[in-house]
Parts: structure tokens; sequence; C-alpha cells
């Protein structure tokens, strides 16, 4: 009898937990789509989990130039297309990771990194030496944004 009664008062306290959870939904681009088996974005609550995104252009089907510049620009607009096509911005970015595939492309990806974050930069983690197996990928950026309330 009383173990009976622990396992309804556990369930009761799941079943409370599960009422209060944030809901969770995919996001995605309409103009762009998961070049892999992968959600482009999950929002969870006012959480929204972003995966990597790369340099790639979906209208033209191939990559920015395999200089860091233009990659590290073509990443970023990419980032800021998914983020706008579900209402939100860069300002609503809270933390990135950056992977490079070359440690001296660091500075290179700040320079343009510090353009587009200027007014509030999120944290952030760069992790160099990453290798997807094609050498015109030099840049992968993921992110978490939180949705605000908007005034």
């Amino acid at each position: 009898m009383r173990t009976r009664a622990l396992v309804a008062t556990s369930l009761a306290a799941v079943l409370a937990a599960c009422a209060t959870a944030p809901p969770v939904a995919l996001l995605r681009d309409p103009a762009t789509s998961p070049l892999g088996p992968y959600s482009q974005a999950v929002a969870a609550g006012d959480f929204v989990f972003i995966s990597g995104i790369i340099a790639f252009d979906s209208t033209t089907g191939t990559f920015a130039a395999p200089e860091i510049g233009p990659q590290t620009t073509l990443a970023i607009a990419n980032l800021e297309s998914l983020l706008r096509a579900n209402g939100l911005s860069l300002d609503d970015v809270v933390k990135t990771t950056v992977f490079l595939r070359n440690p001296s492309d660091m500075p290179g990806m700040n320079g343009v990194y510090a353009e587009r974050f200027s007014a509030r930069p999120p944290a952030r983690t760069t992790v160099p030496g990453a290798d997807w197996g094609r050498p015109d990928i030099l840049i992968e950026i993921e992110a978490i944004a939180v949705r605000q309330q908007r005034h």
C-alpha cells in the first residue's frame, strides 16, 4: 500500500511538471533547408537552439568563397535569415559557438563577427580545428537565442 502511494505521488509530481514544461517546437527558414537529417532550430519555451549554420547559399547551391571573411559573412547572414523567419533577430542571440577549420582564421572571423554583433555581443566559444571532411567549409556557427519581451 505504501509503495502504491509513493508511486501515485511521484506520478502526480511528474504530471504537474509536464503541465508546466515549456512547449517544444521545430523552427525553420522557408528560404533554406538543412543539408542533413536535423532540425534547423528547436524552440523550447522562450529559448531557441539553432543548429550549426554554414556559409552555404541555398539559392545557388554553392558555398561562399573559401576565405574566412566571405564565409563568416554568409554564415551570419544565414543565421539572421533563420532568426528573422521566426520573429527573432541577432539581438536575441545570447550564446554562440563558432567552429573554425583553421585556427589562423580567428582574426578574420573576429572582424566580421564584431561588425555583425556590435551592439551587444553574445557569449561565445570558439573551437578551432574543426573538420567537416570538405575543404570548402571553413566555419560553422551554432547559437542560442531567447525570445525577448517586446513592448
